[in-house]
């Protein structure tokens, strides 16, 4: 009888447990209070659009002619031959000057660094001008740093000085779904970044060196293309991009306007009064996808050689 009662205890107990609410805990919802709106900032913009649209509608006879390429996406060697191309044409042809259309985030190493060449080359020659009008980040900043002057919108994105390089070692996924690799290689390091193994101390090393070397190169040349220390370039190359008004206060830039401020300072270094202006499309390989993830990478490319 006593076991019986005190099962029926328990039961009991475990009823009553069942029926009590646990209050659940409450989330602390913070409510975010939102700046005071200065509209006077974007009355002065605007004003400053009209100023420009009103000064561009020039008339009269052409006295020159001013190419404008553009360049946009991910930028990778399929856009160097292109680029190089069309730049060398322009060199050659009847434009005394070119504008850099410019809206990239970025790419390969490999591929600024050899675009970068391009552009200083050009410069020997005729002046040439960075037009950034929505993304100038990472590598597609790099390129821009050695024009004669950089023009980028108030909205524009700038920047993003810094190098990436990322490793996904995916061995544990492999194992848990039994996978199974037979690896034959002609050398230790040969699939060095693959994602089927971790890398080796020596490789991480290896690898960290090759980062920093592409990035002290980005600093030097933004540095000599801006006319400015390494130590200030190196205060702002902290992967972050800035609005053009801030990349015109950090020196980044030399104004913050539209296409015609780009086609005034064309103007300018040319000294013509009224250009015809040629616009050139550069063939891109349309690889714009994922432009959020990308940043100035060093290219998988130079780590292993498929």
């Amino acid at each position: 009888m006593k076991k019986k009662k005190m099962i029926g205890v328990l039961v009991l107990l475990v009823f009553l447990a069942a029926c009590i609410e646990i209050p659940e805990k409450k989330e602390t919802v913070k409510e975010e209070t939102a700046p005071p709106p200065d509209y006077s900032i974007y009355e002065e913009e605007y004003q400053r659009v009209m100023n420009e649209i009103e000064k561009s509608f020039l008339e009269g006879e052409k006295d020159g002619e001013i190419a404008v390429l553009r360049i946009y996406g991910i930028l990778d060697v399929e856009d160097v031959l292109p680029i190089t191309k069309k730049l060398r044409e322009i060199e050659e042809g009847d434009a005394e000057g070119v504008i850099l259309w410019i809206d990239s985030p970025g790419g390969s190493v490999a591929a600024v660094t050899q675009i970068t060449y391009e552009i200083l080359r050009f410069k020997e020659k005729k002046p040439i001008v960075a037009y950034i009008g929505g993304y100038g980040a990472s590598g597609a900043y790099y390129i821009s740093s050695v024009c004669n002057k950089i023009i980028a919108r108030d909205d524009a994105d700038v920047g993003s000085i810094g190098v990436i390089y990322v490793h996904v070692d995916a061995s544990e996924y492999y194992r848990q779904y039994g996978f199974e690799f037979d690896i034959i290689k002609t050398g230790e390091h040969k699939d060095a970044g693959a994602d089927w193994r971790s890398l080796t101390d020596e490789e991480r090393e290896w690898i960290k060196n090759s980062v920093y070397d592409a990035f002290y190169r980005f600093v030097f040349t933004v540095a000599k293309g801006r006319n400015l220390s390494y130590d200030y370039i190196i205060n702002y190359a902290d992967g972050l991009t800035w609005s053009g008004k801030e990349a015109l206060n950090a020196k980044l830039i030399d104004a913050v306007g539209n296409f015609d401020t780009a086609i005034d300072e064309i103007k300018n270094l040319t000294g013509l009064s009224n250009p015809e202006l040629v616009f050139i499309e550069e063939e891109s390989s349309e690889t714009s996808e994922g432009w959020d993830a990308l940043r100035y990478q060093l290219s998988s490319s130079l780590i292993i050689d498929n």
